[in-house]
C-alpha cells in the first residue's frame, strides 16, 4: 500500500513539474524553448510593465525566426567554420562586457549640485540667440487712408508721414519704435518683417488697425541660457562624463589585476 501511495505521489509531482514547465514555456522550436524568464530578461522592468501583448508576440516571432536560422546554421556546419566561431565568441564577449559596464553604470548618482557646478563652469557653452529689427511704423485705423499715406512717403519721407498721419504716440517722433523681437512684437508685424527688405516699407493689417512698417537696422542678440532652461541637457552631459570616467577607471583596474602580453 505504501509503495502504491509513493508511486502516486511521485506521479503527481512529475505531472505538476511538467505542467509548471509548460506554463513557463512561451514558445518552442524543435528542442529549444523560450521561457517566460528568458523573455523578460530582454526588457528592463519599466519596459516589461509597459509592453503590450502585440509587442510580446512580435518579439516571440523574432525569437522563433532567429532560432530557426541558428539551428539551420548548426545543421549545415556553418557554426563550426573558424571565422564564424570567432565572431560568435566576440559576440559573447561583447554581451558579457556590456553587462559588466551596465552594472557599474547603474550606481551612477547625479545631484543637483553636480548639475549646477557643471552649469557654472560651462556657462558660455549654453547660449541662445534671436534676431531684432529696428522698427519704424505708422498706425491708422481707417484702411482707406493707406493709399494716401504711401504716396506721401514716396514724395516726402517715412518720418514725415508718421508725424502727419500716425494715430499712436510713436508718430510724434517719426514712428521710431526701436528694436523689436519676436517676443515683444505684434505677430502680424513680426511675420511681415521676416520677408521685408531693409529700408522698404509694407502694409500690415491687424485686429487693432493698419500699420505701414519698415526697418532700417537688424542685429542678432546673444545671451546665456538660464540653469532651468538647460538642466535636462546638462543632466545628459554630466551622465556621459561620469560614464566615461567609470569606464576608464574600470579598464585601468582590470589591467592592474591582469597579466597582458601582446606579440605583434
Amino acid at each position: 500500500m505504501k509503495k502504491i501511495l509513493l508511486f502516486f505521489f511521485i506521479l503527481i509531482l512529475v505531472i505538476s513539474c511538467i505542467k509548471q514547465e509548460d506554463e513557463d514555456f512561451i514558445a518552442q522550436v524543435n528542442s529549444e524553448n523560450l521561457t517566460l524568464e528568458e523573455l523578460r530578461s530582454n526588457f528592463s522592468e519599466s519596459e516589461w510593465k509597459n509592453i503590450t501583448p502585440e509587442e510580446k508576440n512580435d518579439f516571440i516571432q523574432e525569437w522563433i525566426q532567429l532560432t530557426l536560422l541558428s539551428q539551420e546554421s548548426d545543421r549545415l556546419g556553418i557554426t563550426d567554420i573558424p571565422g564564424i566561431k570567432n565572431k560568435i565568441e566576440t559576440a559573447k564577449k561583447t554581451i558579457k562586457s556590456n553587462a559588466v559596464i551596465a552594472q557599474r553604470f547603474s550606481d551612477i548618482e547625479i545631484s543637483e549640485n553636480d548639475l549646477f557646478d557643471y552649469y557654472k563652469l560651462h556657462k558660455s557653452k549654453f547660449q541662445k540667440s534671436w534676431v531684432e529689427y529696428k522698427l519704424q511704423r505708422i498706425f491708422v485705423k481707417d484702411k482707406t487712408k493707406l493709399v494716401e499715406i504711401r504716396k506721401y512717403i514716396l514724395s516726402n519721407s517715412f518720418k514725415e508721414a508718421a508725424k502727419k498721419y500716425s494715430e499712436e504716440n510713436y508718430g510724434k517722433n517719426g514712428g521710431y519704435v526701436g528694436y523689436v523681437s519676436k517676443n515683444n512684437s505684434i505677430q502680424e508685424i513680426w511675420d511681415a518683417l521676416l520677408s521685408l527688405e531693409k529700408h522698404r516699407f509694407k502694409t500690415v493689417e491687424t485686429d487693432k488697425g493698419n500699420y505701414i512698417i519698415r526697418f532700417y537696422d537688424k542685429k542678432t542678440v546673444y545671451a546665456e541660457k538660464t540653469f532651468k532652461e538647460v538642466i535636462d541637457q546638462i543632466k545628459e552631459l554630466v551622465k556621459k562624463d561620469k560614464k566615461e570616467e567609470i569606464y576608464n577607471d574600470l579598464i585601468e583596474e582590470l589591467k592592474r589585476k591582469s597579466e597582458i602580453s601582446i606579440s605583434i
